[in-house]
């Protein structure tokens, strides 16, 4: 549990070791600009559904968008080859036929960057640590990333959370505690690098982070996936 005393979100640069990729970069600033927009619209909505909430969302992003060389689809498909494949809750997908970031090409109906979204808390008796790990079955944010359900192919993704109670500090401690038991229970799966760092941003509407991931081994090397961590406080 939680001491009432915790420590504050700490402050202060952290690039986390990454240099980001011109198109990623542009993706996440235009999502930290207009996140941060998009919380005045839905403000004290301390009921409204994850799927709601999610779906305005992408609307709100892609009426944004403009010029930009990217646009955003709602419950986009990971796998187009299969008729059962899961659906991440927002992706990114370039305006180009052909993307070429690092050492991949995507094309013009993959993902680039992708998004899943959670409501802090989650509702249901069993869900309450649904950001991080599910109960019984592979349904948490973060997990869901690491075991390569969402976001197989990226480098780079997020998760964006709606506080609809408590508040910002309170998700970060509590977040960061949840990895830790897995960390003392998982050692082979769950790292610190896990859990989240915040970071700087310009903006006071919405909190930022980041977390390094650690996939399943890929061609016998070790594999991370950064996620970017966005919250808005509906609370306010």
């Amino acid at each position: 549990m939680l001491a009432d005393n915790s420590p504050n979100i700490g402050t202060g640069k952290v690039t986390h070791g990454i240099e980001l990729e011109s198109s990623i970069n542009s993706v996440v600033e235009f999502i930290e600009i207009h996140f941060a927009q998009f919380s005045m619209k839905v403000k004290g909505e301390l009921s409204a559904s994850e799927k709601s909430l999610t779906d305005r969302l992408c609307k709100y992003l892609n009426r944004s968008a403009g010029s930009y060389p990217f646009h955003f689809h709602h419950e986009n498909v990971e796998n187009l080859d299969s008729g059962l494949s899961p659906q991440i809750d927002i992706g990114t997908i370039s305006q180009h036929e052909h993307l070429l970031i690092g050492d991949r090409i995507y094309g013009e109906f993959d993902s680039f960057f992708s998004i899943e979204a959670k409501r802090l808390p989650t509702p249901g008796q069993k869900r309450e640590k649904e950001y991080v790990t599910g109960h019984g079955k592979p349904s948490g944010g973060i997990e869901r990333f690491k075991k390569g359900i969402h976001g197989k192919n990226l480098k780079y993704s997020a998760i964006i959370g709606y506080i609809q109670g408590e508040n910002p500090n309170h998700w970060y401690l509590r977040i960061n505690e949840w990895i830790d038991e897995l960390i003392a229970s998982s050692s082979e799966i769950w790292k610190s690098e896990d859990k989240l760092i915040k970071l700087d941003i310009k903006t006071t509407e919405i909190d930022k982070f980041i977390s390094k991931n650690l996939r399943s081994e890929h061609n016998g090397e070790q594999d991370f996936i950064s996620l970017f961590h966005f919250w808005i406080n509906l609370m306010d």
